[in-house]
C-alpha cells in the first residue's frame, strides 16, 4: 500500500509539473528509482492509476465538504450550502 500511495503522490507532481496528458508510467518509474515494470505490479495501465487519482481527489472533495458542513449548526441549512460551497470553490 505504501508503494501504490508513493505512486500517486510521484504521479501528482509530475502532473503538476507537466500537466496530465503528459502523465508517464516510465516517467513515474524513473523518478522512484524503479523500472517501469515495476509498476505494473501495482496499476495495470495509465488508465488504472488515473482513475486511482480520481478516486482519491473526489474522496479529498467529500471530506473537505463534509468538515464544512460540521462546523454549522445542523439545522441551518442555507449556512451549510454556503459553507459547502466556498469550500468546494477554495478545494
Amino acid at each position: 500500500q505504501a508503494t501504490r500511495e508513493a505512486i500517486k503522490a510521484t504521479a501528482r507532481r509530475q502532473m503538476v509539473r507537466e500537466g496530465a496528458a503528459a502523465l508517464s508510467l516510465r516517467a513515474i518509474a524513473a523518478a522512484m528509482g524503479l523500472t517501469a515494470p515495476a509498476l505494473y505490479r501495482y496499476y495495470k495501465n495509465r488508465d488504472e492509476l488515473v482513475t486511482a487519482l480520481i478516486v482519491d481527489s473526489f474522496h479529498a472533495l467529500g471530506a473537505a465538504l463534509e468538515v464544512a458542513g460540521a462546523a454549522c449548526s445542523p439545522s441551518d441549512f442555507p449556512g451549510q450550502f454556503t459553507t459547502m460551497m466556498a469550500a468546494y470553490r477554495d478545494w
